[in-house]
This record gives C-alpha cells, sequence and structure tokens, in this order.
C-alpha cells in the first residue's frame, strides 16, 4: 500500500507511525507485546482500513478559533487541522464549516492554560457500517451566540449527512469531550451502529471500540477463546456499553455486566434491547465491590487497568477462566504478574493504524 503523509505529520500528536510501511509498524507493536507478555500470540489480526478508520474523533477548539488536535508532547497548544487521515474527508469539510460558523459569529475557542472561553470540543461520530453522523458540540456554558441551527444549514449547503447534532455544556475545569447536560438540536441522543450481526447505540458521553472494521473479530475471538459451552455464568467487569456483552450474551447461560458509569449502563441496557437479549443482568457498580464468584471473568478496563483491590480480591477468589482485554500491554503485564495467573492464548488486535496503542486480548489460567 502506497504511503500517505498528512501535512500536519511531525507536529501532530495523532499519527506518530504515519511515515512507516504499515507491516513495520505491526511488526514493531507485536514485538513489543511479546517482550511486555513474554508470549507468542497465535494470532495478529491487522487492521483491515489502514486509513479513516475511525468511527469518532474529539477535535479541540481552542483559541483563533483552531479546530484540531495537540501538538505533539505539548497538550496546551493545538494545531490547526487543514487534513486528517484518521475518520473520514467528511471531517475535514465539517471541521472547515465549524470553524467558518464561529469566527462568522464571533464565538472564541477554549483557552487550556487560562480556562476561559467557550467552545471547548467538535467531537464527529459515524456509524460506519449504517451511514449515519452525529456532530457534538461541547461548550463550557450556554450563550446566546451558539445558534446550531445555522451550522447546520452550512452542513446542509455542502450535502453532509447529518443524523444527529448536539450541544453539550461541560463547565468542569478538566478538560473532557463529554457533558453533563445535553441538548438535541437535530435528531436523537444516540446514532446506530452493525457489527456483524449485532446492532449498537453511540452515545457521545459513552465510550465505544473506535475501529469498527476490526471490531467483529474482536467479539468472535473473545467468544473462541473462552469456550463456552452454554451453561456457564459469565460475570463482565467494565461492561461500558455493552459492546462485548451482546456477544457474551448469545453463548452463556447468564452474564453480569457490571459499570460504574451510569451512563454506559444505560447505553448497555439499550443496545441489549435493541439485539432482544433478555439473559443479562447490568449492575450500575465499581469492579471492586460486586461478588466474583462465577465460571468465567471477562476484564476489559481502562488503559490504567485494574485496581490493587481487584486483584487482591480476584487473588482470593482464583477464578477457573479470566479472559483479560487490554488496549495497554503494559498494565496488562502487571496486572497478570500481580494476580498470579499466566497466559494460555494471546490474541493480538490492530485497532490503531499509524500509532503505538495496540490491543490484546489474553486468556489466563493458573
Amino acid at each position: 500500500m502506497t504511503l500517505k503523509l498528512c501535512k500536519h505529520f511531525g507536529v501532530c500528536g495523532g499519527c506518530v507511525f504515519l511515515d512507516k510501511p504499515y507491516e513495520e509498524q505491526l511488526e514493531e507493536k507485536v514485538k513489543r507485546v511479546k517482550e511486555l507478555l513474554e508470549v507468542e500470540p497465535e494470532e495478529v489480526y491487522p487492521s483491515p482500513k489502514r486509513y479513516y478508520y475511525r468511527n469518532r474523533m474529539d477535535y479541540v477548539v481552542a483559541d483563533g478559533p483552531k479546530i484540531g488536535l495537540n501538538v505533539r508532547g505539548k497538550w496546551w497548544e493545538t494545531i490547526d487541522l487543514e487534513e486528517c487521515l484518521l475518520q473520514s474527508p467528511e471531517s475535514d469539510v465539517i471541521r472547515n464549516l465549524f470553524r467558518e460558523y464561529l469566527k462568522r459569529n464571533l464565538i472564541e475557542g477554549w483557552n487550556r492554560i487560562e480556562r476561559r472561553g467557550l467552545i471547548r470540543f467538535l467531537s464527529i461520530i459515524e456509524g460506519k457500517f449504517t451511514g449515519e453522523r452525529m456532530i457534538f458540540v461541547v461548550s463550557s456554558r450556554h450563550d446566546e451566540r451558539l445558534n446550531l441551527e445555522e451550522f447546520l444549514e452550512l452542513l446542509k449547503s455542502e450535502s453532509i449527512n447529518v443524523s444527529s447534532l448536539i450541544l453539550g455544556i461541560n463547565p468542569e475545569i478538566r478538560d473532557d469531550a463529554r457533558a453533563k447536560e445535553l441538548f438535541v438540536i437535530t435528531g436523537q441522543e444516540t446514532i446506530k451502529e452493525e457489527i456483524g450481526s449485532f446492532r449498537y447505540n453511540l452515545h457521545p458521553n459513552v465510550f465505544f471500540q473506535p475501529n469498527p472494521y476490526i471490531l467483529n473479530f474482536m467479539l468472535k475471538e473473545v467468544i473462541n477463546l473462552l469456550e463456552l459451552k452454554g451453561w456457564e455464568k459469565v460475570l463482565e467487569l467494565y461492561s461500558g456499553a455493552g459492546t462485548f456483552t451482546v456477544a457474551l450474551a448469545g453463548s452463556a447461560s447468564n452474564v453480569v455486566a457490571v459499570e460504574s458509569d451510569p451512563n454506559a449502563v444505560k447505553i448497555c441496557e439499550l443496545n441489549l434491547r435493541e439485539n432482544k437479549i433478555k439473559n443479562v443482568k447490568v449492575i450500575n457498580e465499581r469492579a471492586e465491590r460486586v461478588s466474583l464468584k462465577y465460571d468465567v471473568i471477562v476484564l476489559d478496563p481502562p488503559r490504567s487497568g485494574l485496581s490493587y483491590k481487584l486483584v487482591r480480591k480476584l487473588r482470593k477468589i482464583k477464578p477457573k477462566k479470566l479472559l483479560y482485554i487490554s488496549c495497554n500491554p503494559e498494565t496488562q503485564a502487571r496486572d497478570i504478574s500481580q494476580l498470579g495467573y499466566r497466559i494460555k492464548r494471546l490474541i493480538v488486535i490492530d485497532q490503531f493504524p499509524h500509532t503505538p496503542l495496540i490491543e490484546t486480548i489474553a486468556l489466563l489460567e493458573r
């Protein structure tokens, strides 16, 4: 495949491997996984798409206004992106139109050092297999200049399909492309995505796996590695929007899905109804606070990995079968060592071409 180089490469913090052939990128990442986990993966899945693969991008809106991503190594500086190879060509058009809209209405971006300004993020969420698109504008407060119907008309003038346009209000100091209040300008609070035979609702406040083109392989490998017979009771910790929950439900007697974020719990329940699944109980609780007495436990923690309290509980219970899904092999290696387990089978999934990030699925045994 011919290399594509974005004009912002070398300055932007997004695609640090963009100048390397994809095969070389993947080889380097798999080598790192082997060094950290000390096991040979039985399968490595390259991303089916190398460019325009992400379903969501959260673009920073800064003084200027500038709309883009962080300068590499400088979180406080924003590149005013003219192009980006991560999501879609339409995203470039949307960013440019939003910049025009802000300038026309004298609406300022957010100063991340002084913590002042109005518009903080422009998030674009795409259902790659449904063609639906959500635009999520995150503001620090309400303002009479914010007439997003005008922005919607600009999008229509360029024939940009918009299923949902939402204004979110986030007055918090911490930078976060989520919002406490949502105001739907057009459409609904969610858009649809289809992964294989499953349908999902994507919500602006809830994480969903970023590369839908490889997600079906992940779902199949989770089921393949667990080798469920249909009678097992499965506990899923950090269940999020129910991405893996819907797949687990079809292979187990019942599933208990545990998630601490109430927004994610609501979307998980919605996704279960969407797929007509009735053998799952969703619990809004921290992973450390639930009973771990199950036949099978599936872990999909954030990049920071497992808390020490959860590790101690798992060491005490000693589950027969643990499956650990991770986007950070460093914390995964640490946790597996502390748990007292070893890796029986390992799958590597490249969700993130042109970046150092890699996904792993490890079946553990004592």
